[in-house]
């Protein structure tokens, strides 16, 4: 299995007080070390020996609760605290509920002001790129074949 598909269900995690007790009302102390391969083929990420490691103080904490109920010691659970309603005598009083707010009335949004437009308002058309040409002259003719000389080109490039 892939460790996408292992931890992809919001895995829960517990104290490690909590698994040294599960360990301990199951009657094992120890894990295997095909158990901590088979821990490690299901995460996916973690090496069995790595898993050995985080477990140490697991199994540690797992043998001293179990000493410790052999001898006789209860452990006390906490105690559940009061619901909020209807608990009985002591109980908060019940709260009354909130009015709803009242809906804000609509205002008229104001229209934002229009920007100055840039360069001058004339009242002629604009113009065309073909009516920019239209003026243009040339004052000498330009001789493309004799400006350029294929060796200064090859030169360049090599």
């Amino acid at each position: 299995m892939a460790a996408d598909e292992g931890n992809s269900g919001g895995g829960k995690m517990f104290s490690e007080d909590t698994v040294a007790v599960l360990l301990m009302a199951v009657g094992s102390v120890s894990i295997s070390s095909a158990q901590y391969a088979m821990m490690s083929s299901l995460d996916g990420t973690k090496t069995a020996s790595s898993f050995q490691h985080s477990f140490r103080s697991v199994l540690k904490k797992a043998k001293e609760l179990k000493a410790r109920a052999d001898t006789g010691e209860s452990f006390e659970p906490v105690a559940p605290t009061p619901k909020k309603r209807g608990a009985g005598e002591g109980a908060a009083p019940p709260m009354t509920p909130k009015k709803p707010k009242a809906t804000p009335k609509s205002t008229p949004k104001a229209t934002p002001k229009g920007r100055g437009k840039k360069g001058k308002v004339t009242d002629e058309a604009p113009s065309t790129p073909a009516d920019d040409r239209k003026g243009l002259e040339f004052e000498e003719d330009i001789d493309l074949d004799s400006s350029f000389k294929k060796e200064d080109l090859q030169d360049d490039l090599i």
